[in-house]
């Protein structure tokens, strides 16, 4: 059941305000309670356990069960937490008496008089002078003033111009039937045209949509991109590292002619690579043309503890990273470049083998490699050297331990060699 009021409030002719009179409607289906059940007090108790944990029904449980999937079981938990926060707040209030806040009240007092004395020595300069106040902790220590002008407006101006009408041309013709049919057909002819024109520059432009998304989709991997990130790699560390490159260009130790028999090195550059780490320098060959160009080879020295060795090509324009990377199954020994073709690097390996490598190519992998079918070495291979003659075909020297000083000549499919040497152990 539930109150309506009705009507509102009215005046009487007197003047009194007469409130809105109530009635209570039932609505049906309503449970009817008598005056006994509805005098009838029931207590509700609060507890401290939450209800949420355990049981079931309203009923309240000490413990409850939680599923362990490793063990497939359900296992007790002895102990719940029963109380839940609505509002926590931290205070930072403290006592008169403590340590914090009489240091505080101090702070206070000094400050205060600090800013007494600054408005003192403001007003009289001597202060400044003879005992020495500091006016820097005012506020308004420049003594900055508001000043505010007024200007006039200028009035506004109305300007108003009258032109001449232009020129009109009354022109009349007496057309037949012919002329008419003509200019139809010609009319024709033209939209034909413009139709076809129309189609034309519809099927380019989406020849152009096409090759503009492919260009979008490649130019990320382009030749130009990468030409274009190697170019601004450089400049980055040629500016981090502008002395260094000032000290390789024009430093000059001024005690060099009082050392006759000595001189002074300048460290410059330290090249480092994470993929060579713990490998070591067994080569290193500059390019005959691009001066700032040159090979280093990782292998190893310990013969009992060999692995896979690597070639570095390293420009003093870009010292944090590689410009050209190859990898060999067996440890670099020797390099040397070709002293007419700057790109041809010939490398000799732990393992006997010999190999030239292009580095204008991208892939890691060699142009002509040395195998046992083709007279490969059977010791290491200590030095590899270019032949400067010019023949039909290339050709670089090796010599190696096993007492073989081989040339090789390199022919259109494979490497053939030459024995022009050979020293054999003699008892």
């Amino acid at each position: 059941s539930f109150c309506t009021l009705l009507g509102g409030g009215r005046m009487s002719g007197e003047g009194q305000y007469h409130e809105p009179t109530k009635e209570f409607i039932t609505l049906p289906g309503t449970l009817q309670l008598s005056p006994e059940e509805l005098s009838k007090q029931i207590d509700r108790i609060l507890k401290a356990t939450n209800p949420n944990v355990g049981g079931t029904r309203g009923e309240h449980k000490e413990h409850y069960f939680s599923h362990k999937k490793d063990e497939r079981c359900f296992k007790p938990v002895p102990t719940t937490n029963q109380t839940a926060f609505h509002l926590v707040v931290h205070g930072n209030a403290m006592g008169v008496t403590d340590q914090a806040a009489v240091r505080q009240q101090e702070e206070h007092a000094a400050k205060m008089k600090a800013l007494k004395l600054a408005e003192e020595a403001e007003k009289n300069p001597e202060l400044v002078e003879q005992e020495g106040v500091s006016t820097k902790i005012l506020k308004n220590q420049f003594n900055f003033t508001d000043r505010a002008s007024q200007t006039f407006n200028n009035p506004l101006r109305h300007r108003h111009i009258m032109t001449e009408p232009p020129p009109i041309i009354t022109f009349s013709s007496t057309a037949s039937q012919w002329d008419i049919y003509d200019a139809y057909k010609e009319e024709e002819l033209q939209q034909k045209a413009v139709l076809k024109k129309g189609k034309a520059a519809k099927d380019e432009k989406k020849r152009d949509e096409v090759a503009g998304g492919e260009l979008n989709e490649d130019i990320l991997n382009s030749n130009q991109m990468l030409l274009s990130l190697k170019i601004m790699e450089r400049m980055v560390n040629q500016n981090s590292c502008h002395d260094i490159t000032d000290d390789y260009k024009y430093w000059d130790d001024m005690g060099d002619p009082f050392k006759p028999d000595s001189g002074t090195l300048l460290p410059l550059w330290k090249f480092h690579s994470e993929a060579a780490k713990r490998k070591t320098v067994t080569s290193i060959c500059w390019n005959p043309k691009y001066s700032d160009l040159f090979a280093v080879g990782y292998g190893s020295y310990e013969f009992l503890k060999q692995g896979t060795g690597m070639i570095h090509c390293w420009s003093l324009k870009n010292w944090s990273y590689p410009e050209y990377t190859f990898s060999t199954e067996s440890g670099v020994m020797c390099i040397d470049f070709h002293p007419q073709h700057a790109s041809l690097l010939a490398c000799g390996l732990y393992d006997g083998t010999v190999q030239v490598f292009d580095v204008r190519q991208q892939s890691n992998k060699p142009i002509y490699v040395s195998t046992v079918k083709t007279g490969k070495h059977m010791d290491p291979v200590w030095q590899v050297y270019w032949s400067k003659e010019e023949g039909k075909n290339l050709s670089f020297y090796s010599v190696s331990s096993d007492g073989r000083v081989t040339q090789w000549i390199l022919s259109k499919n494979e490497l053939q060699y030459n024995d022009v040497t050979e020293l054999k152990v003699t008892e």
